[in-house]
């Protein structure tokens, strides 16, 4: 078994996943497995998965449809129940360039695991940064930069990012709660490296890049979302108010829940009344939120079971 596995959830996008699973091959730093995390699928994933003639291929069908948050959930959980020091995890739709787990155990190894996680940059298909998998910084002024680390391993230290292509420590994983499944969609990335970051240090690696192949770079605005994905951003307003209390910053929760109406107002092309009640409604449901929190399952001596 490698120390690495990639962790990749997937759901009815095989021909992005065959592209995906491609890229992972073609990886630089050949000593990983490719872990696929199947929400039940009904496009033939397994099939496609199956045909390709690869022993670095883990196969596994959740049995269910558990959304991005749980099938996240599900495979950081099972790459610490079968044993990894690292795992990559991102979307079917994620296409590292070659060299970018290459940098990333690099990285990891220069820092001698004194990390929690290291996100890569994250582009569109057109070349432009994807402004949705932007990590947020911990660097509020020029004293708070370790220049030493820009400098020399080309680290920049920040504070949370996305799940397009973050690379976990698993040590540290084991040491809180998974993401949380109950999100099912929006948050759980953001709830889930905020703790990690607590733990140990977090960075950036500005030599490890990634195209995320969604539809566009507009991002998750439900004043621009199409009519027929209005629904889903109810998750998004109740995740976000759940993870807002957990984090003591509700006012800024509240601040910015009031400039997305504003945005609706002014911008939405249609269903502005919708979007707003579906906004509102996810807001206070998020007030008495209380989602299942999963630690992972560890023996005695701290080791998997």
């Amino acid at each position: 078994m490698n120390e690495c596995v990639d962790v990749i959830v997937t759901y009815n996008r095989k021909n992005l996943l065959k592209e995906n699973i491609g890229a992972l091959r073609e990886q630089t730093f050949p000593r990983h497995d490719i872990l696929i995390i199947d929400n039940a699928s009904t496009d033939d994933t397994k099939e496609m998965v199956q045909s390709i003639e690869d022993d670095r291929i883990i196969y596994v069908n959740t049995g269910s449809n558990l959304g991005g948050a749980g099938g996240f959930s599900f495979g950081i959980e099972e790459a610490i129940r079968r044993g990894y020091k690292y795992a990559w995890i991102m979307d079917d739709d994620s296409i590292p360039e070659r060299g970018a787990l290459q940098s990333l155990i690099q990285k990891a190894k220069a820092l001698k695991d004194d990390f929690s996680f290291i996100a890569g940059l994250v582009y569109w298909t057109d070349g432009k940064l994807f402004d949705m998998n932007l990590p947020n910084y911990t660097c509020k002024s020029k004293h708070e930069a370790n220049y030493e680390l820009i400098r020399d391993y080309k680290l920049l230290p920040i504070k949370t990012c996305s799940f397009v292509g973050c690379f976990v420590n698993i040590e540290v994983a084991k040491s809180t709660s998974l993401p949380v499944a109950d999100f099912f969609i929006y948050g759980d990335d953001i709830e889930y490296t905020t703790r990690l970051q607590k733990i140990k240090p977090a960075y950036l690696d500005l030599d490890c890049s990634i195209v995320h192949k969604a539809p566009s770079n507009a991002g998750s605005d439900v004043a621009l979302a199409d009519k027929n994905r209005i629904e889903r951003f109810y998750l998004q307003a109740r995740n976000g108010v759940y993870i807002a209390r957990e984090n003591h910053t509700m006012p800024k929760t509240i601040k910015l829940t009031l400039g997305k109406i504003r945005r609706i107002i002014l911008f939405a092309p249609d269903n502005k009344v919708k979007r707003i009640i579906t906004v509102l409604k996810g807001f206070w449901a998020g007030m008495f939120f209380h989602p299942n929190i999963k630690m992972p399952v560890l023996d005695e001596n701290g080791k998997n079971e």
